[in-house]
């Protein structure tokens, strides 16, 4: 049995994952059973969120313990630099067995790698695992969707293939192991197998009319949805697509039961910190947005699941209101390991989260940001649209009652949590004085870090298009880049 001081741990990341439609955060249909069972025996974090929209400068913040402007990667500079050490490297050194096994999807490949982005950095192993299919087009060339080729199944079942297969093959029960498994089953574009596809639909709904329905982010974003008034997608696609989610999520949940079991047969989840995660959400039901490419940070993107189970060492069957955050986890770990690593700590910017175990608060505010939208641009760019409201930067700052947002271009926002959990009044006009105390707290923090900028260097969409950017000063090209 592994030493309590030095458990396995296991972190599971479901690729595009709210808390919208999960049963322990109170969705009233059954799409995440097993995640219920989990959450029984260890903590639900009812208030977690991340750092940013999308899926580089979450990780990275997972992986560093740092805020977006804190380790730089993000929409801007799709790398983590080598100057900042990670999780991965920590416990790599202090002895511990080191595997991330990350899923490569036509819409997400190569963003969580060793190579591309360096995310993975650290990793004794890094197991790609590739979702085979076929793209088809519904009616519009526009609108690729996914489908699972004939006798094919979802990535995530490969995933926990290759999961068990490293833990037959390449297990070494003398040490301690720390995995990470990314899945993008939720991701755009959503289109689980079946059965979980027609499970959650509106009665009636055909699998002709589920295809119909629009998963272009550009078009709902720039009101471009054909057939629909206005441009943008309707009630009942909504209820539509939101089915297909909720497909997906349970199709996830189903294979992640499927490895709990596995591993509770090996003996090895109770010795174990396993801890359940998302990088983002999705945006739905919003005219001009859809997907996490919109300019937005609206907790449907920043609001996603935590729960965490290791017996022995967190509380059972427990609920912590509490705001914490994905960075929070590289200082729980080093408390929990008991390791000093002064230069590390010096320079963390998240928090522990032991003392939430004996349900003590940790932090008075969450901190999201957003950099300008260089990989969306291109789109733009390419066909000869305006994209100046597109280049703006966000900063998010949240309690439990308010939430601010600040953006580039003055229009600011400020929400009541409480009453408008929403995020659909904005009360900039009447709580002027509000968001300005809020914004001061929101700058005096990101002084208070250590920030860096590494200019403009993108991992992928590197073009023509791109480079017509520095023109008017979007694109900051390094000259020596590091």
């Amino acid at each position: 049995m592994t030493n309590k001081n030095r458990p396995n741990i296991l972190i599971f990341v479901m690729d595009t994952q709210s808390v919208r439609n999960m049963t322990p955060y109170g969705f009233d249909k059954e799409t995440t059973p097993n995640l219920q069972t989990i959450a029984g025996e260890g903590i639900v974090y009812e208030n977690h969120f991340v750092t940013a929209a999308w899926t580089v400068p979450s990780f990275a913040s997972l992986f560093t313990g740092k805020y977006q402007s804190g380790h730089g990667a993000g929409a801007s500079f799709n790398f983590l630099s080598r100057e900042i050490p990670t999780l991965a490297e920590l416990l790599s050194r202090t002895g511990y067995q080191t595997v991330a096994l990350a899923e490569v999807s036509a819409a997400s490949s190569g963003w969580v790698s060793r190579d591309e982005t360096d995310l993975c950095r650290g990793f004794e192993e890094f197991i790609p695992i590739f979702r085979h299919g076929e793209e088809i087009n519904a009616g519009s060339e526009a609108r690729p969707v996914f489908k699972y080729a004939e006798g094919e199944d979802s990535g995530s079942t490969r995933a926990i293939r290759l999961v068990k297969e490293w833990f037959e093959n390449r297990y070494d029960p003398e040490k301690p192991f720390f995995m990470m498994i990314r899945c993008t089953d939720p991701h755009l574009t959503v289109w689980a197998p079946q059965p979980f596809r027609g499970r959650f639909l509106p009665e009636g709904v055909s699998d002709h009319e589920a295809l119909e329905v629009n998963q272009d982010v550009y078009l709902q974003c720039m009101g471009l949805v054909p057939n629909r008034p206005g441009g943008y997608m309707n009630g009942r696609d909504w209820e539509i697509l939101k089915g297909l989610y909720d497909g997906e999520t349970a199709c996830l949940d189903h294979r992640m039961g499927l490895l709990f079991d596995y591993l509770t047969a090996k003996e090895i989840l109770d010795d174990t910190l396993l801890i359940i995660t998302g990088d983002h959400g999705d945006l739905l039901d919003r005219d001009g947005f859809l997907g996490h490419e919109p300019l937005a940070l609206f907790d449907d993107l920043l609001h996603t699941p935590l729960i965490v189970r290791c017996p022995g060492v967190v509380p059972e069957a427990t609920r912590v209101s509490h705001l914490v955050q994905i960075c929070d986890w590289f200082p729980t770990i080093l408390d929990l390991l008991e390791l000093e690593e002064t230069a590390i700590r010096w320079e963390m910017q998240g928090v522990s989260l032991i003392p939430t175990w004996s349900n003590e608060p940790v932090r008075e505010f969450i901190i999201a940001e957003h950099q300008p939208l260089l990989l969306e641009a291109e789109w733009f760019v390419e066909n000869d649209m305006d994209y100046r409201s597109w280049m703006q930067s966000l900063k998010a700052l949240r309690t439990l009652d308010w939430k601010y947002i600040w953006c580039s271009d003055g229009n600011d926002m400020i929400f009541d949590i409480r009453t408008d959990p929403g995020e659909t009044n904005n009360l900039i006009a009447t709580e002027s004085s509000r968001a300005s105390a809020m914004r001061k707290k929101l700058e005096g923090f990101l002084l208070s870090i250590e920030q860096r900028d590494y200019g403009d260097k993108l991992a992928r969409h590197y073009t023509p298009y791109i480079r017509n950017l520095k023109t008017w000063g979007y694109f900051r090209e390094l000259r020596f880049p590091s």
